[in-house]
């Protein structure tokens, strides 16, 4: 009897919990940014009228669960405008998903407390703190990442969807409107990338590296070996510590909530104490003190224990001085390690470009980083972190399985739509066209699958001694081959009808240690002073020079074998062996005997034949290939060290000298958190031989109206030579730190910029002599001549600038005084100069 009724009681507890379930009501959905499909997480998910309701993970993903349902539901965060939907309550199971439309801020409700803020106490706190939850007072840590990255174009406008372009890729537009959902925006995606990583963390001596495994990428107009099929990984380029004074991206120094200067930058509200994975923590919402400087606003959980960061939501809207930028969000969710110390688990990167120009689009860059299996305190030896980056040689081999097992979730259904999207479009011809010119905007080269033509900005100019240049230059790409590069052009003048050419073949043996030999053949027109190793990279520089009266110029017979490598980690070494001749077209004679004084013989052309020994250091360096091409993005901490040794042969392959050159330079850009980024050149010469002025050390001038960082601005062209020397020079960009205190002006984004240029020289009088009082009537058609002077050892040249950055978010205008040498011949005491300067 007993057990027949214990029979019947769990007979009907299973049916009543079975008649609980079945009226249990299930609702899945996501939370995104309206304007960007982004995810929001912590967004609250509820019932109109009942207490039933989810908070949103980092996915934005949330499950709620009703026992009785409304017919309306909610969802809400701070920054962003409540949002409700319509909802059919007799439904069971629901998928509803909220986009949400950024609020605009109001002023802060103004809290006045018997004491100080509660919210200082605990930031103190996680500052005191910080020596143990900070990762990088780790001996070494390493994880296992996953990282995925998408670029988008956003905020189309009814004209930009009217063009051929979004004509011809309608319907797949349209398919992916659809995804977009009733209220957000149209995005369409251009390229998608996935990667798996190892990724590895060492203190003292600080080094860094990660090892792609696989990569899986798609994009319009992406091809093998271009800058962007390298945008995968991402732990090098966006591991953001915001226990750091600073958190750095683009360039630019931004406040963090909990760094240093917390106090003096935000303003802080203490809110409630939530459940975050199991942590209790205490959520501090934080604003800027004043909206234009470089710092976040958002909402940061803190965990009452151990008063770690285990949760920020931070974001940079357009109030904030910078360029082309509507918004910067960076989520971040950390996890605790064995030591105590917090790695990121999750982080979620997203910058949003505004358009140029009211008809055309935006672009959008999302980042998203997964990390797992964290090992801590267990270094590798340090020729392990040699590499900082590197890609597995089967990291490209598409393997579908392999990426089933591998993402740390799946891909989303926006993302599947997406990826479908690209290969539908990628080919279209309207998008080819496209994409060909934008390349030729950024490379400057035309591209015919093999070979590339170009430089255009060579590719023609007008000068008094050649009349109107024609030039013509190619180069093979890594289609061509990926070893064996080949350069090459050829010129012509309407005026002096001397052809011009150019021939180079280089060879690549390894790209890891970018080790490469060459050889190289030329003969064109220079100037004396503005030759392309003075000038440097800066090819528009270089290609202004060649219009005008073309003062000092000289025909140039060069030929050149070299051998390039990076001999260890940072550094690189490079020798060469030249030989050159020296033409004039100006009046110039040396004494080949200047003790004889003008009883010596002159010559009024010579040849130099020499080899140079060049080692470049350059730690932490980062760089990209592109292509058959090696690009240096930047160095962090220490300058870039070069120095260069240069021997002269006499009699070697014709050469006129035996002479040596020594040449040191370190450059560095370091920024200074709010008070802006400076960065200075140092570079010292010196020569122990006896030689014409060309052969030793002519300092730069400046005579156009380009600004020239390299360049003396008040300086004339070939004004001063030194056979021994040494110049600093040093810019300062404020950024917004004094502008963006002034009323109406700070609405212009203005920025101030101070420089000053030193230079110390002199040349011995033996050097004097070789040049001096010399006449050539052999040529005597040719009426400029230089005096090649001499600085007094005694009296530096001094020089100093101020001026306006990001006028009209792309123009620099700078005013420079030169201090000394003011009675030197025509000096230029003061000029106005300008320059295009594209910075975010």
């Amino acid at each position: 009897m007993f057990k027949r009724g214990g029979l019947c009681g769990l007979l009907f507890f299973c049916l009543l919990c079975a008649q609980s379930a079945f009226s249990q009501v299930v609702i899945k959905g996501r939370v995104t940014d309206a304007a960007n499909g982004d995810p929001i997480p912590f967004a609250s998910v509820g019932v109109i009228g009942l207490n039933y309701g989810a908070t949103t993970n980092f996915q934005g993903e949330f499950t709620l669960h009703a026992k009785s349902m409304s017919d309306s539901l909610f969802a809400s965060v701070v920054g962003y405008k409540k949002r409700i939907k319509w909802v059919d309550k007799k439904l069971k199971t629901l998928e509803v998903d909220f986009q949400l439309e950024s609020a605009t801020k109001e002023m802060a409700e103004v809290m006045v407390y018997s004491g100080e803020n509660p919210a200082f106490k605990i930031l103190r706190n996680v500052l005191k703190h910080r020596a143990y939850n900070d990762r990088s007072k780790l001996e070494s840590y390493e994880y296992s990442s996953y990282s995925k990255m998408e670029l988008d174009v956003d905020n189309i406008s009814e004209k930009f969807k009217d063009r051929k372009i979004m004509r011809d890729i309608s319907e797949a537009v349209k398919k992916f409107e659809k995804l977009a959902g009733d209220d957000g925006k149209l995005v369409i995606p251009t390229y998608i990338s996935e990667s798996i990583s190892k990724f590895y963390y060492r203190d003292s001596p600080q080094r860094k590296r990660e090892h792609v495994l696989k990569t899986n990428i798609k994009g319009v107009g992406v091809k093998e070996g271009s800058v962007i099929s390298q945008l995968v990984g991402g732990n090098l380029v966006a591991n953001y510590n915001f226990y750091q004074s600073y958190v750095s991206f683009f360039g630019k120094d931004f406040a963090s909530p909990i760094g240093d200067t917390w106090k003096g930058n935000y303003t802080y509200y203490l809110g409630d104490t939530v459940n975050v994975d199991g942590h209790v923590c205490y959520q501090l919402d934080f604003d800027p003190r004043n909206p234009m400087d470089l710092v976040f606003s958002g909402q940061m959980w803190i965990d009452t224990t151990s008063y770690a960061l285990v949760q920020i939501d931070a974001s940079v809207d357009k109030a904030a001085n910078l360029n082309f930028i509507d918004k910067i969000k960076i989520s971040q969710e950390l996890e605790q390690t064995e030591t105590g110390a917090w790695l990121p688990a999750k982080t979620r990167f997203l910058i949003d470009i505004e358009e140029i120009t009211k008809n055309s689009a935006g672009m959008l860059l999302k980042m998203y980083i997964s990390n797992k299996d964290f090992v801590v305190n267990k270094p590798h030896p340090l020729s392990f972190y040699d590499l900082a980056s590197e890609v597995a040689e089967d990291a490209k081999e598409p393997d579908p399985n392999y990426w089933k097992f591998a993402r740390h979730e799946p891909l989303s259904r926006q993302d599947l739509i997406a990826s479908s999207l690209i290969d539908s479009v990628k080919n279209l011809p309207v998008v080819r066209s496209y994409v060909e010119v934008a390349e030729i905007v950024v490379s400057g080269f035309k591209k015919f699958n093999n070979i590339e033509f170009g430089p255009y900005i060579n590719s023609f100019a007008i000068n008094k001694v050649e009349g109107a240049r024609f030039r013509l230059g190619f180069r093979t790409n890594a289609n061509f081959d990926k070893n064996w590069i080949l350069r090459g052009n050829v010129g012509f003048g309407t005026k002096d009808l001397v052809p011009k050419y150019s021939a180079e073949v280089n060879y690549l043996f390894s790209r890891k240690k970018w080790t490469m030999a060459g050889i190289r053949h030329s003969y064109d027109i220079e100037r004396v002073g503005l030759t392309p190793e003075l000038i440097g990279d800066n090819k528009l520089f270089y290609a202004f020079t060649r219009w005008g009266a073309f003062s000092g110029a000289f025909f140039r017979r060069e030929s050149e074998a070299f051998f390039t490598t990076e001999l260890i980690k940072g550094l690189s070494i490079t020798s060469s062996l030249h030989t050159r001749s020296f033409d004039p077209l100006f009046r110039f004679q040396y004494r080949l005997n200047p003790e004889l004084g003008k009883a010596s013989p002159v010559q009024d052309y010579y040849q130099e034949s020499f080899v140079t020994l060049e080692a470049r250091f350059a730690r932490n360096e980062t760089y990209i290939m592109n292509g058959n091409e090696k690009i240096t993005l930047a160095t962090k901490r220490i300058p870039v060290i070069t120095f260069k040794y240069q021997r002269g042969i006499k009699g070697f392959l014709g050469g006129d000298f035996d002479y040596e050159r020594f040449t040191l330079k370190a450059h560095q850009t370091f920024r200074l958190g709010l008070l802006g980024r400076s960065d200075y050149t140092l570079s010292a010469g010196y020569t122990p031989s006896n030689l014409p002025a060309p052969l030793l050390f002519p300092h730069l001038g400046n005579e156009t109206f380009f600004f020239v960082r390299s360049a003396f601005s008040t300086m004339n062209y070939f004004e001063f030579v030194s056979d021994r020397y040494a110049s600093l020079q040093l810019n300062h960009n404020f950024e917004g730190l004094l502008f963006n205190r002034l009323p109406l002006i700070k609405k212009l984004k203005w920025r101030f910029i101070a420089s000053s240029n030193i230079l110390m020289g002199s040349q011995r009088k033996s050097n004097q002599e070789i040049m001096k009082d010399v006449n050539n009537p052999l040529k005597s058609k040719f009426l400029d001549q230089y005096a090649f002077d001499s600085l007094d050892p005694n009296k530096p040249f001094v020089e100093v600038g101020y001026g306006i950055d990001n006028i009209f978010k792309i123009f620099r205008l700078q005013a420079f005084h030169r201090l000394s040498y003011l009675d030197h011949g025509n000096p230029q005491r003061f000029r106005l100069m300008a320059s295009i300067n594209f910075a975010f």
